[in-house]
């Protein structure tokens, strides 16, 4: 069964890489610009994999990691953000965030922490 994987970010041209990358490595991928969107995908797509921007322009990426444990606690959740903040990494462990990474990040590192969580959840 092939995976799928949430992509919400902002950031479009970051959107169109992440996609392509993954969809080159055969996961079904759903992007959204904003947790709103986001949120309404997760509960209409049930993603495996979840990568969440930090700053998103409606709603904190905290409030949607947070919504999307409550949806589905199994989901795999991979923050992200551009301003590493301890505290935020530390309130995003809270919730349930099982890889925390600092933009820019690098696609193979990633797709290494997306294979571990896969393995993880199948």
């Amino acid at each position: 069964m092939t995976k799928k994987i949430l992509i919400i970010d902002d950031e479009e041209g970051i959107v169109e890489e992440i996609e392509d990358f993954f969809r080159e490595e055969g996961l079904e991928t759903y992007t959204a610009g904003t947790g709103q969107e986001g949120i309404a995908l997760l509960r209409e797509k049930n993603p495996e994999i979840v990568l969440i921007d930090l700053k998103l322009p409606d709603i904190s990426g905290l409030e949607v990691l947070r919504v999307a444990k409550e949806l589905n606690p199994a989901v795999c959740a991979i923050v992200n953000t551009g301003y590493v903040d301890q505290e935020m990494a530390d309130r995003a462990e809270v919730l349930g965030c099982d890889v925390f990474l600092s933009k820019p990040f690098d696609l193979g590192r990633l797709k290494q922490e997306v294979d571990r969580l896969s393995g993880a959840s199948s």
